[in-house]
């Protein structure tokens, strides 16, 4: 496994889930607050490989040692990591029947190994199989036994119990009403599995699950990273940065009008 430099830092996980709302919302964090890429992490084989260019958040603009942002080989499992927060960052799903052997041997063990001080698990299920569509768009499940905020050492609830603080999200801060853990979360990955591992371990978890469309989910993405400000009580940065990737995502703006040769 592996030993980061700083123990006790918050944790960031984002779920393989619909629309991969997570892994937008976590890499506009990790450019927004330019949290450095430390290493891959070896998943031993349960998820589908990945390759790809990465793209480290720019330097600081202060930072004179390195004003040129590295860059290299993104892969299947990556760890974002500085002195307040860790981001592990789950960039392909588990193969066939490994969910619970990935939550086992390579979340648990790296979980327990750096002692986070919180973990956070962001989630995405398919808001086109909900049962109640003119619902809220975000789900909020706690395994505390009071609100996330500001508590450092919680009292995680009785595995008997198996109860979550599950709410909705709204602009000015909701009150929490208390539900059962869900039985099932269409498209949301290893959520489920990883809330009911943490129960068993005693984990100071909380998962923020985000009801999705399949389409252009950027704003979805914004959404989300705010939530996660939101729990953590972080203020907002001066100014969102995107991964330069996004500005391509859809293909370049066409310019309009005749002189570029397209009817407006």
């Amino acid at each position: 496994m592996m030993e980061l430099p700083n123990r006790g830092t918050i944790l960031i996980f984002p779920a393989v889930s619909s629309a991969n709302v997570p892994q937008l919302a976590v890499d506009l964090l990790v450019h927004s607050f330019r949290i450095p890429f430390y290493s891959l992490l070896d998943h031993g084989g349960l998820l589908y490989p990945f390759a790809g260019p990465r793209e480290d958040p720019s330097p600081l603009a202060n930072d004179s040692a390195t004003r040129i942002p590295k860059s290299g080989i993104a892969s299947s499992l990556e760890v974002y990591h500085n002195s307040t927060v860790t981001c592990l960052i789950q960039r392909s799903p588990t193969l066939p029947a490994s969910r619970n052997l990935f939550i086992s041997k390579v979340l648990l063990p790296f979980i327990q190994q750096n002692k986070f001080s919180r973990i956070l698990l962001l989630s995405s299920t398919d808001a086109s199989r909900r049962s109640d569509p003119g619902g809220q768009k975000a789900i909020r499940i706690s395994l505390y036994d009071r609100s996330f905020q500001g508590i450092s050492t919680p009292t995680i609830l009785d595995l008997s119990r198996k109860i979550a603080k599950l709410s909705v999200d709204e602009a000015s801060r909701p009150e929490y009403e208390e539900y059962a853990l869900p039985s099932r979360l269409p498209g949301s990955g290893i959520t489920l599995p990883f809330l009911k591992a943490a129960v068993n371990h005693n984990l100071p978890a909380l998962s923020i699950i985000l009801y999705a469309y399949e389409g252009d989910n950027f704003a979805d993405a914004y959404y989300m990273a705010e939530l996660v400000l939101d729990a953590l009580a972080i203020a907002s940065p001066p100014e969102w940065t995107p991964p330069p990737s996004w500005e391509g995502v859809y293909g370049k703006k066409q310019r309009l009008g005749l002189e570029h040769g397209l009817y407006g």
